[in-house]
């Protein structure tokens, strides 16, 4: 009796240690299958005073939508990527599948997360729709998505001009993504412009600007011109006849994609497409522009890791100098990320951050690669990403959706902004 007595005494003591686990800070509600049906919890929409920074996993490339504490909205590319041609072509390289399934096309899958996003009071939409460059798995889903959800205004790296660093009309004439998109940007009842670098006003709350005076978007970079973090100053980083002249009549879209840092309060977000960082090995001077943008950007809350976290990025310097607690990497190919970004991320020292990284789809052949310890430094590899910005500023919390039930699987923070 007293053995049985005892048993039944140490399980009520572990379901009350159970109970109190459930309610640590971090929280793991469902994390062996992110696609499992049957999640209780659901994610609340957006409220206002809150800042919503959502990296949709489409599987697909990269698509980030956000809700300013106004409600105004922002969409930060929305790719596209043909798995067959692209494994075809890269052999043996492996991509992610579309995600939830591939019942829907990814800008469908795009607009029905957007729209279920929406709040009650205000219908979906698009204020500002950024297209940081020209390659699809940034841009190729967008103008299908426009005729899905209404979008107010385009901003790309070159409009009206697109000759940076020549003509792109005349060089991409066969290519079937750029000429969907430029009759998307003829659409009258759209307007489009080129990101003006260095201001903090270009991109505004559109609804109630007054109440948020601690809320701005600053525009960091644009083809090759970066902002120097004083004022509205810029450099030119580099001549557009350097790049032609070192691919001989080539050119490479990735170190010209846009960058942004928004700010609310003291909490700092950066993106940046596919920027490069890269130093030596042949390389030119300007194919690093992460050294540049980091010494404006400085120190922020949260990274989305330029080019999928691609070994040709995310360098030393640009890590040490944004010193980011959480890190998104929009992945969606066996090789991301390169094995030299993630010892660039894990790595600590006195003065900085114990990092939480996220990935929104890792290939499994890329943990077959790495070995079983390389999953023990993400907090998650799977699923939609949001970051969460408390009206002010001061916190934030970290939540992974599943894609199929848009629920939450896991739950991180509140992180404090310093």
């Amino acid at each position: 009796m007293n053995t049985l007595l005892k048993t039944l005494m140490f399980v009520i003591l572990a379901c009350v240690q159970l109970n109190c686990n459930s309610k640590a800070q971090n929280r793991v509600i469902e994390e062996t299958n992110p696609t499992a049906i049957g999640i209780t919890e659901a994610f609340s929409p957006w409220q206002e005073g809150y800042l919503d920074i959502h990296h949709i996993n489409t599987g697909n490339g990269d698509c980030s939508f956000m809700v300013f504490p106004d409600g105004t909205t922002m969409l930060f590319d929305a790719g596209i990527i043909d798995k067959g041609k692209f494994e075809e072509k890269y052999a043996p390289l492996k991509a992610t599948s579309t995600v939830p399934s591939d019942s829907l096309s990814a800008a469908a899958w795009i607009a029905n997360y957007i729209k279920r996003m929406a709040s009650e009071d205000s219908k979906a939409q698009i204020d500002y729709a950024l297209v940081s460059h020209f390659h699809s798995d940034h841009y190729g889903s967008l103008p299908d998505l426009a005729r899905m959800v209404p979008v107010r205004k385009i901003i790309d790296r070159n409009y009206p001009d697109l000759n940076f660093p020549f003509d792109l009309r005349k060089k991409l004439a066969e290519d079937e993504f750029f000429q969907n998109y430029l009759s998307l940007i003829s659409n009258k009842k759209i307007a489009a412009e080129a990101l003006d670098v260095g201001s903090d006003s270009q991109i505004y709350l559109v609804n109630d600007k007054r109440s948020y005076p601690n809320f701005k978007v600053r525009n960091v970079k644009s083809n090759a011109t970066i902002w120097t973090g004083h004022n509205n100053e810029t450099i030119e980083f580099f001549k557009a006849t350097e790049m032609t002249d070192f691919y001989k009549g080539g050119y490479n879209e990735n170190p010209l994609s846009l960058a942004l840092k928004i700010s609310y309060g003291k909490f700092d977000y950066f993106t940046g497409g596919d920027n490069t960082g890269l130093q030596g090995f042949g390389l030119p001077y300007w194919f690093d522009v992460e050294t540049p943008m980091a010494k404006g950007v400085g120190k922020v809350e949260v990274v989305t890791l330029n080019h999928h976290s691609n070994r040709d990025a995310t360098n030393e310097f640009f890590v040490r100098t944004l010193d980011p607690k959480v890190v998104v990497q929009q992945s969606w190919c066996s090789d991301h990320p390169g094995q030299e970004v993630y010892q660039r991320l894990i790595y600590k020292d006195d003065k900085m951050e114990e990092r939480d990284i996220f990935a929104t789809n890792m290939h499994p052949e890329t943990l077959v690669t790495y070995g079983p310890w390389f999953k023990d430094n993400y907090k998650s590899m799977r699923g939609h990403i949001v970051i969460r910005v408390n009206p002010g500023g001061e916190k934030y919390k970290v939540f992974i959706l599943n894609e199929a039930t848009m629920q939450i699987t896991q739950e991180y923070g509140p992180y404090s902004s310093k």
